[in-house]
């Protein structure tokens, strides 16, 4: 009789369970500071929404996410809710505290005060459970930011605690390549396979040398793992522009090589990558060197008349005319150097004129002496700018410019 009596109850807690989770989000009552005291004991965080009466959004949070059964499920089983009136008794210095100044903000917040996240605005109910998600993760790891900085600092290092430390790293959008690195060095070869630990990487992976990297090349006839190997190179060679640092460039064209699939593939990007590299760490010499060489093998011999139905191909190779022609119309006025920018933007003009290369030809000329000609192209350049509705900053740069060439 008794096992009947314990069954019935239980299937009776179990309904008013799922009950519960159609209502939507259940939320706690009490003083804050039980709150917190919950949140530790139960090792969850706490989602705390700060309305006031008279917020239109926040009554549309009420009617059509707060009680939305989906998330109502994800909430009550994952986070300790909390609702309060940020105009009224305790909210008021809770918006304080949190330096709140807009209605509806949410946070999830942990035991001892800290900020996971805050959300500020409606939010719709996907954009909610997303941050949820992130959230989900983040309640299970113990100890604030600070604890576990300072538990790395001093030395810990074991493969459960990294992997947590990189998922609380990556929500605060630190670069943890390093870490993964690390981590990827303790786990075995069983774990490094895992879509767990692929998704770790995927995520936070941003070194061109090591294990973790080999890994991924040695899978990089995969999608998406070949976009992963490309956002790392493109990202280590903006590193390497904004430290000026001619090492990393080396290692990003060797990385790029091992990941291209022909060595002319491989020889025509790093070239580019060169290119702007000395342009943008502003070595007039050596761009115009590469610029040269990258024109002449890549470029100019191009027929871009075969390319009708790959307007996307030719509009990338145009902006790449442009931006290499309009460097040299800046920084050069040696005779030779300028009439090579002309031929480069006479392709330029093949492939598409418009505002932008016809203005571009024409500094290069007045540069070369041809003041008549010049002056021509810089009147059309600027009816061209008319007819594309170009802004009016732009239109209005092209007529001084035309006023300087006549005078």
């Amino acid at each position: 009789m008794k096992q009947q009596v314990k069954y019935f109850l239980e299937i009776l807690l179990l309904l008013f369970a799922n009950d519960l989770c159609s209502q939507g989000i259940q939320w706690q009552t009490g003083s804050f500071e039980s709150i917190l005291n919950k949140a530790k004991s139960e090792k969850k965080l706490i989602y705390v929404d700060v309305y006031t009466t008279w917020c239109g959004p926040c009554k549309q949070m009420d009617a059509e996410v707060f009680s939305n059964q989906n998330v109502g499920k994800v909430f009550n089983a994952n986070f300790i809710n909390y609702k309060i009136d940020g105009e009224k008794g305790e909210g008021r210095d809770l918006v304080d505290y949190f330096e709140l100044d807009s209605y509806p903000t949410s946070m999830f917040i942990d035991g001892d005060w800290n900020v996971m996240m805050k959300l500020e605005g409606f939010r719709p109910t996907e954009r909610l459970l997303e941050a949820a998600e992130k959230m989900k993760e983040r309640g299970r790891i113990g100890g604030s930011d600070d604890d576990l900085e300072q538990a790395y600092l001093k030395g810990r290092r074991d493969a459960s605690f990294l992997y947590e430390y990189i998922k609380v790293r990556a929500l605060q959008k630190l670069d943890n390549g390093t870490l993964v690195e690390e981590y990827f060095n303790k786990i075995s070869p069983e774990q490094q396979k895992t879509e767990s630990t692929l998704k770790l990487i995927i995520e936070n992976a941003s070194q061109l040398r090591g294990k973790v990297f080999d890994y991924l090349m040695s899978r990089k006839n995969e999608g998406i793992i070949e976009r992963k190997i490309k956002g790392i190179i493109s990202q280590n060679l903006n590193k390497a522009v904004n430290q000026k640092n001619e090492k990393l460039l080396t290692e990003v064209l060797t990385a790029n090589g091992r990941l291209s699939k022909t060595f002319a593939e491989a020889n025509e990007w790093n070239t580019e990558a060169k290119m702007n590299y000395f342009m943008l760490t502003n070595q007039p010499e050596k761009f115009f060197t590469t610029a040269n060489f990258f024109m002449d093998t890549y470029v100019l011999k191009k027929d871009f008349a075969s390319f009708k139905n790959l307007p996307e191909v030719k509009e990338v190779y145009n902006q790449k005319i442009k931006k290499a022609a309009k460097f040299v119309a800046e920084r050069f006025t040696e005779r030779e150097k300028v009439e090579n920018a002309v031929l480069w933007i006479r392709k330029s003009i093949e492939i598409e004129e418009k505002s932008t290369n016809v203005e571009i030809y024409s500094r290069l000329l007045f540069t070369l002496g041809s003041k008549i000609e010049a002056i021509q192209l810089m009147d059309k350049a600027l009816r061209l700018a008319k007819q594309e509705k170009a802004e009016n900053s732009y239109i209005e740069l092209l007529t001084n410019e035309l006023l300087k060439m006549k005078k």
